[in-house]
């Protein structure tokens, strides 16, 4: 494989070329604000996976039966979104450079 000079870029740099692209304001990260993204991400990823971890507890505990699998996926579906939320606003508000 043929190296062409040019470094591959992360999805994060690649996002970023794109939205600059689309609107015409370059916007450029510090690395403070690249690293509380990172950091948004990771808890976000945590955050999933424990819920599908009590998710499958609760799902396993409710057996067969359709009325009390249901409820129990639509709540694991809104509390999943809920964090995706929850980590997308925090992510904005990162880089709008309010960040709590």
């Amino acid at each position: 494989m043929k190296s062409t000079g040019k470094s591959l870029k992360s999805a994060l740099d690649l996002a970023m070329e794109r939205l600059a692209q689309r609107d015409g304001s370059p916007a450029r990260l510090t690395d403070v604000q690249k690293a509380a993204l990172a950091e948004v991400d990771r808890k976000t990823k945590a955050k999933l996976a424990e819920r599908e971890i009590l998710g499958s507890d609760h799902l396993a505990k409710a057996g067969d039966d359709p009325e009390k699998v249901e409820p129990i996926k639509a709540q694991q579906r809104a509390e999943i979104e809920k964090i995706k939320a929850r980590a997308e606003e925090e992510k904005e508000r990162i880089r709008k450079g309010a960040a709590s």
